[in-house]
């Protein structure tokens, strides 16, 4: 019955042995919190400028670790991508969702636990101003070197997605006469929800002119509904040129 017994307690510390030596490594001492800064200002020759990056943008963590995101100016998130298509939501991936924080005060933050050892990918989703595009993702565990480093990630999310649109080119607007009186013009205005095609020319159009209503995401990834007059003459003369959503400086820059 002694001989039975143990073999019984060597097989159980065996087992026991096989079961610690499966788990995924952790950090001695502990698990340990990574802090990474998103976005914020730098200073620049007129002033400051947001800060597009993650700071660090990669590092290595252990099984367990919390890696704590500490979101500055001025609205930006932490979203996981895969490798292959960097500026693009994972399916089921982690998501901080939109971090709004125009004053850069602290306190506004996200966590994550690692819980595996192979790389992980992410990226803001922001697209006012194409923040991926630009380079703005971070890594955790990648590898060094080889084509799954973190530079091969931000020069692909870049190569991918840095499309963002070219301004309007104004230079045939730079000599016109302001006492010019302009050709009648033929326009077309198709409404959104709810309306129809009105078509003629100008001034005459603007008396079938059409409001528009359209739904979009503002900057906060929040659903908007907006409506627009679409006719001639609808904005005073030169008015927005060169902007994008309206007169320069109603929508905040991102």
């Amino acid at each position: 019955m002694k001989y039975i017994a143990t073999l019984a307690l060597a097989a159980g510390l065996a087992a026991a042995e096989m079961q610690v030596m499966s788990l995924a490594p952790a950090a001695p001492g502990g698990p340990a919190t990574h802090t990474i800064v998103v976005g914020g200002l730098k200073p620049v020759a007129t002033g400051m400028a947001p800060v597009l990056g993650y700071s660090p943008e990669a590092i290595n963590a252990a099984i367990g670790d919390v890696v704590k995101f500490e979101f500055k100016q001025k609205n930006h998130t932490a979203t996981e991508s895969t490798f292959a298509e960097p500026c693009k939501k994972k399916e089921g991936g982690l998501d901080s969702g939109f971090m709004p924080n125009p004053e850069g005060k602290a306190g506004v933050e996200w966590n994550m636990t690692v819980e595996t050892l192979e790389p992980l990918w992410f990226y803001c989703k922001q697209q006012n101003g194409v923040h991926c595009g630009k380079g703005m993702v971070f890594s955790i565990n990648a590898k060094p070197d080889g084509d799954k480093s973190m530079s091969a990630f931000k020069q692909l999310a870049i190569n991918k997605n840095g499309t963002e649109q070219a301004p309007l080119t104004t230079g045939a607007l730079q000599n016109v006469d302001p006492g010019a009186q302009a050709a009648p013009t033929t326009v077309t205005i198709e409404a959104g929800v709810g309306g129809g095609v009105a078509t003629g020319t100008a001034p005459g159009a603007l008396a079938t002119a059409t409001v528009v209503a359209g739904n979009g995401q503002n900057a906060q990834g929040q659903a908007c509904a907006c409506q627009c007059l679409c006719g001639m003459n609808s904005f005073p003369a030169q008015a927005a040129v060169n902007n994008f959503g309206g007169f320069a400086g109603m929508i905040p820059a991102a």
